[in-house]
């Protein structure tokens, strides 16, 4: 259509006034139709000039037309900015297809009237779900950022918002900045104003804190199960440790409000766990926990809290059995599969609970029967679980019919076992379906996974064909940057799918295929907005010299189109915007001693393109502060985020209030420890917005931390299951010694194996208190991950329990610990992972073990051990015993 209208000579069908019939003023309308859904905007500018194209979009015959169609987000955003630049067309005149587009600059001084009319528009147009072909409504979509803007810059230039106002504001009161919520709204009409407030979907986590927390302090009162449920859609914004203060009967009263539990969908995990703690405390037993619980927190039960007998198994059929399997699945399949004979009536979730502990007392059919089920319910499995049932189901040889078994179990098996039930190729093709992400990259096994079957395929050279990508599956992912040179062509769409991460000699590789005569996709300077989308998952592999040459206009329009952006492109755009420093020359190029109009007033993604010295000189501080949640929605260089954190020490010179700090996100890594010295962290949701955020330096977190404690924080479940443990060894001995053993019991399973000795000591009796009278194996599961600081006699009973320790785990033990253990005591806790220590007998701590030890004894292994205490010899110590 574009061709049609641009050709060259008499047939030229562009607008021109002094033609006639191609100077009508409908003319967009008359040649183009419906044929404006498929157009950009770059397109529309190529058929006639802005100050033309402002006169064709506001004839009534194609507003008519726009008002039938849904155009493409540039062109409607481009459209509506031509309808309300000067001289503005009235905003009653503008269609609803195009009201979510409106710029929020165009909306501000907006009379209060038109603004609570247009409120009425936005919630109708932007906010309401979309009908169904049948009439109902479809499953509430969260509200697009362009509609959140909209209200935002509509709301922007009211200065109090009475009872009335809010009532009228509906959904569009997701516009209100935490500004507006803290300083403009009096407490009595907030209050006033809560049942239209709480039926608002989708609050920020920002402005529900901020307007629970003025709720409360404005004095309303939380006194039965009724005014919590009032909260409605605020809950999110609750502070976990005031509803801990709650009694538990209130709690449970406002979650069994079923229009009051669905808001509990989206509250954050903290919260969550609160709840289901309060609820806890309220019912007799764990079959009544379950039942009370509504679906929305089902997933946050601890599995702690359902300890149960297998009699109680027959209660819970009764129950939606995805929402008490899910957080119970080891408990149950432990008790469960020494009771069960058909696996296939088992569900997949207790199958996902299964463990090698669990499985020690079944037979090699019986492991069968239970891999073929779980690979025909489709059960997902760990690294650790499926590791485990590929030795248990080939200890007597590989069964020939492997396809029945689960498929990410292959990642597990030598491909030359395989040969005598398959073509090694077959088994290749169903290792490349199978989850990549059960092995790291670059780990041995994924590596060795690799070079078998390159040889499988007789790939001995560099060049692959599509037939042997197709067979490699995501094994292509991690092929070096030598085949990539080799085999750009059909290489390079494939990395496109892996997504990353991609080593530097990967990145060179795709780097000169890109910038070679030959790429598939030509020159950088030619490639589009199709191109820049096949390529997005390659971005952040590109070098300045590519990046540099992409056209300005179909980098900016491909931006655009782009944000906001998924999360796995983040940092993959980010990068690509750290290496374009020219793409940034145009917004350079602006006066920047006076911006006058250029001043900047909303975080956008047009602030991407914008050099560093525009920024310092264009942006007021207290746009950054009020629009500060923003800076995350998009790909800001380091540079950028510089400015943005020197803006935000302009607006609060004596330290960031707390609702400021759970919003830092990527700035918080521009903080210093003196800074943090001068916040008040008071919350443990504070503390886990900070440890959400992508930090780079340990040692600030540590500090965030310690100023919780330090502020009376108490190291409760939910702290435990905030930092996780990879701060627990941050602690100090003097803060672990204070956490008490039913803390880490409720909480969430931790991992010691990096802190220190003395750490390890402390927490270890903890532990063993905490979990004494669970039943094995479900209390070695339990106190397998703190054995680093057990006694030897705690080992010498484990021995006798038939735990199957894995050899990583006896290494993690201390030396002088397992010295004095004898060889069938060790026997006793490896198990079935005794040949482990052949492999480790030369390093430490097995080799110390092996030498303290008579020979005849390691002999009685019967696993080729020597090196130990010669028969007939006495061994004397002459260590000071003083």
């Amino acid at each position: 259509m574009v061709a049609f209208l641009l050709q060259e000579g008499s047939g030229s069908h562009c607008q021109h006034e002094a033609v006639p019939g191609l100077n009508s003023s409908s003319w967009l309308a008359d040649y183009l139709g419906f044929f404006l859904e498929h157009a950009t905007q770059e397109e529309l500018k190529r058929l006639a000039d802005e100050p033309k194209l402002q006169m064709l979009v506001r004839d009534p015959a194609t507003l008519h037309l726009v008002s039938q169609l849904h155009l493409m987000p540039d062109l409607a955003n481009f459209y509506t900015a031509l309808l309300t630049s000067p001289p503005s067309l009235d905003l009653s005149s503008i269609p609803d297809t195009l009201i979510c587009h409106l710029s929020p600059e165009t909306l501000k001084n907006t009379e209060v009237e038109d603004v609570l009319a247009l409120a009425q528009r936005l919630n109708k147009v932007c906010f309401d779900p979309t009908p169904q072909p049948d009439g109902n409504k479809s499953v509430l979509e969260l509200p697009s950022r362009e509609a959140i803007q909209v209200a935002s810059g509509l709301l922007s230039s009211f200065r109090n918002f009475s009872e009335a106002v809010l009532r009228r504001l509906g959904q569009t009161a997701l516009g209100l900045s935490v500004p507006q919520i803290e300083g403009q709204i009096s407490g009595q009409d907030l209050v006033a104003a809560l049942p239209t407030l709480a039926q608002v979907r989708a609050w920020s986590p920002a402005q529900s804190r901020a307007l629970t927390h003025r709720l409360l302090d404005s004095g309303y009162k939380v006194l039965d199960g009724q005014s919590l449920a009032a909260l409605g859609s605020l809950v999110g914004g609750l502070n976990s440790t005031w509803l801990q203060s709650l009694a538990p009967d209130v709690v449970l009263e406002a979650v069994k409000d079923p229009e009051f539990a669905q808001h509990l969908t989206h509250i954050p995990p903290i919260l969550k766990t609160a709840f289901v703690e309060q609820v806890a405390l309220a019912v007799p037993s764990p079959i009544a926990l379950v039942q009370a619980m509504p679906d929305t927190l089902a997933n946050a039960i601890p599995s702690e809290m359902l300890a149960f007998s297998p009699d109680d198994l027959p209660r819970f059929d009764d129950l939606n059995s995805q929402r008490w399997t899910q957080v119970q699945a080891a408990m149950f399949f432990d008790k469960v599969v020494k009771n069960v004979s058909d696996f296939n009536s088992l569900s997949p979730y207790i199958l996902h609970g299964f463990t090698c502990a669990s499985a020690s007392s079944l037979d090699m059919e019986q492991v069968r029967h239970l891999a073929k089920v779980m690979e025909r319910k489709n059960v997902s499995l760990g690294a650790e679980q499926l590791s485990c049932l590929a030795k248990r189901v080939t200890e007597d040889g590989i069964p020939e019919d492997l396809d029945s078994y689960p498929r990410d179990m292959l990642l597990f098996l030598s491909p030359s076992a395989y040969t005598r039930t398959g073509d090694c190729k077959n088994f290749f093709i169903r290792v490349g379906e199978s989850n990549q992400d059960v092995l790291q990259k670059d780990s041995p096994l994924r590596s060795r996974l690799l070079s078998e079957a390159l040889t499988c395929l007789g790939i001995s050279g560099t060049q692959v064909s599509e037939e042997d990508i197709r067979i490699l599956g995501w094994l292509a992912c991690d092929l070096p940057g030598r085949y990539i040179n080799s085999s750009a062509e059909v290489l390079l769409p494939r990395l496109e799918q892996c997504g990353g991460p991609f080593s530097p000699d990967q990145k060179e590789a795709v780097n000169l295929a890109l910038r070679s005569s030959n790429s598939p996709y030509g020159p950088p300077s030619r490639w589009s907005i199709s191109t820049l989308n096949a390529l997005q998952r390659l971005l952040s592999s590109f070098d300045r010299h590519i990046i540099q040459n992409i056209s300005q206009s179909v980098l900016s329009a491909w931006l655009k189109r782009a944000l906001p952006f998924p999360p796995w492109a983040g940092q993959n755009l980010r990068a690509f915007i750290q290496n374009h420093p020219s793409s940034r020359y145009r917004r350079a190029a602006r006066p920047t001693a006076q911006c006058g109009k250029a001043e900047i007033t909303d975080i956008t993604e047009d602030l991407v393109l914008y050099s560093e010295e525009a920024l310092r000189n264009c942006l007021n501080a207290s746009v950054v502060a009020v629009n500060l949640h923003k800076l995350k929605d998009f790909p800001f260089t380091y540079e950028q985020e510089a400015i943005f954190k020197e803006k935000l020490d302009e607006f609060y010179p004596n330290g960031y209030p707390e609702f400021v700090i759970s919003k830092l996100g990527y700035l918080f890594n521009l903080v210093t420890l003196n800074q943090i010295s001068k916040w008040k962290v008071t919350s443990v949701e504070t503390l886990e917005a900070v440890l959400k955020a992508n930090f780079r330096r340990d040692d600030l977190v540590m500090a965030v931390i310690n100023n919780y404690l330090q502020r009376g924080g108490p190291l409760n479940v939910t702290f435990l299951n905030t930092i996780g443990s990879k701060y627990l060894c941050g602690l100090t001995d003097e803060q672990l010694s204070s956490i008490e053993p039913s803390v880490l019991r409720k909480a969430k399973p931790l991992n010691p194996s990096a802190c220190s000795q003395a750490q390890k000591n402390i927490l270890y009796p903890k532990a063993k208190t905490s979990f004494q009278g669970i039943a094995f194996p479900k209390y070695y599961t339990l106190i397998q991950p703190y054995l680093g600081g057990a006694p030897t006699q705690d080992l010498k009973d484990l021995s006798q329990k038939n735990v199957n320790m894995d050899i990583e785990t006896f290494k993690e033990l201390q030396k002088e610990v397992i010295l004095p253990l004898t060889p069938e005591e060790v026997r006793g806790l490896l198990g079935r992972n005794l040949m482990g220590l052949k492999a480790e007998e030369e390093n430490s701590p097995v080799r110390a073990w092996i030498l303290n030890q008579r020979q005849e004894s390691l002999d009685d292994l019967g696993i080729g051990l020597s090196g130990g205490i010669p028969n007939g010899y006495i061994v004397f110590s002459f260590r000071d015993k003083n």
